[in-house]
């Protein structure tokens, strides 16, 4: 027996078929813009950076920056899809154009732009099927000058990058020669830094030969890091090092510099209080779990805590850093927001803060200042 047609329109199949296109038909007119479909936006603008992240993005959109400083940085976030980046001055000419695709496994592996730009510009992204987001953000600084009382220039480096560890005494001694600075703040601990400060008094190279045997299996065991250190020790003796990482070396190095205190009487010190803190910051990362990077979490707190307390204690608020890109770009994904160093810092520092990434720079010759900001 044929089936009468008002029995084929109310079958369950087209019914089911019905209720997805009416459900494509309302995402579709829910979502729809005038910039094209938007799915779960978050958007921040000011007049000087935007970012937007979104799980679902095919369209266009268009803002215009002004910024005091000369630096653009531009930070795709690609996980599906794709997206163009094109930044034009006034006059309508193309500064950069950037096509990004998905298929983003590490956070730490973003791709950054630092981009030379006057002080207005225009930034165009187009994206189809993009998941993810872009951060654009100029770098109002105050003028630095020998007179000034504080800055901070952090350098973020990949650390098996072949050649940064030469480019960042290369900077450190401009800072060091140029502007008198003495304090280098790095991504070791604070007992690793005592360490390095007591080599650079001695005679011989024993405490950094230990050093170097206490960094084994790490990044940092590298002949490349030690020539950095005597190169450091060499060309610029008055270097005073600033370790504000957790103390990944709690069972050696940090078990060797509680005996050294011990030994000299310096149990009741600050000292003594500071290194334990750093031991147990050590213990307390390695036992937590790395599910939804718990673990990293912690040790992204503990850092920005260290950063911050010493930096306050120095008279001479003026220095230099370096650490994994990922702990000081301001939006560098490698944390959420809450947690993340770079933007703790950018937040609390802003006006005497500049961030690049150096592995970005040698890696994107064509978008490479011609020098470093403040040596032109």
């Amino acid at each position: 027996m044929k089936k009468s047609i008002k029995n084929v329109l109310t079958s369950p199949f087209l019914i089911a078929v019905y209720t997805i296109i009416l459900i494509i038909v309302f995402l579709f007119l829910k979502f729809k813009t005038n910039e094209g479909i938007i799915i779960n936006s978050f958007e921040e603008k000011n007049e000087s950076s935007w970012s937007c992240n979104y799980d679902f993005f095919s369209g266009e959109k268009k803002v215009s920056l002004k910024g005091k400083g000369n630096n653009l940085f531009v930070c795709p976030i690609v996980e599906q899809g794709k997206i163009d980046v094109e930044v034009k001055d006034k006059s309508g000419k193309i500064l950069f154009n950037q096509t990004v695709h998905g298929g983003l496994a590490n956070y730490a592996e973003l791709e950054v732009f630092n981009i030379k730009v006057p002080s207005e510009v225009i930034v165009t992204i187009k994206s189809k099927r993009h998941k993810g987001g872009i951060s654009v953000n100029y770098r109002d600084l105050d003028k630095f000058s020998k007179e000034s009382k504080e800055a901070m220039f952090l350098y973020g480096e990949t650390h098996d990058y072949e050649g940064i560890k030469k480019v960042e005494a290369d900077l450190w001694g401009k800072y060091y020669n140029e502007y008198g600075m003495r304090n280098l703040f790095m991504e070791y601990s604070y007992i690793d830094a005592q360490f390095l400060n007591m080599w650079m008094k001695s005679e011989d190279d024993k405490i950094l030969n230990q050093l170097y045997d206490d960094f084994e299996g790490t990044f940092a065991h590298t002949e490349e890091n030690l020539n950095f250190f005597k190169e450091i020790k060499e060309k610029y003796p008055e270097t005073v090092f600033y370790g504000t990482d957790i103390c990944h070396t709690y069972e050696t190095g940090g078990k060797r510099y509680l005996k050294y205190l011990e030994e000299n009487g310096k149990v009741e010190t600050d000292d003594y209080n500071r290194a334990i803190e750093s031991i147990n910051q050590g213990k307390k990362y390695y036992k937590l779990t790395e599910k939804d990077g718990i673990h990293r979490k912690y040790r992204e707190k503990a850092m920005i805590k260290n950063f911050v307390n010493e930096y306050e204690k120095l008279e001479d608020k003026r220095i230099m850093g370096v650490y994994g890109t990922p702990h000081v770009l301001p939006y560098s994904n490698y944390v959420d927001e809450v947690t993340r160093m770079g933007v703790q810092l950018d937040k609390k520092y802003r006006k005497i803060l500049n961030v690049e990434d150096l592995c970005t720079l040698e890696k994107y010759p064509k978008y490479k200042d011609s020098e470093y900001r403040y040596y032109k």
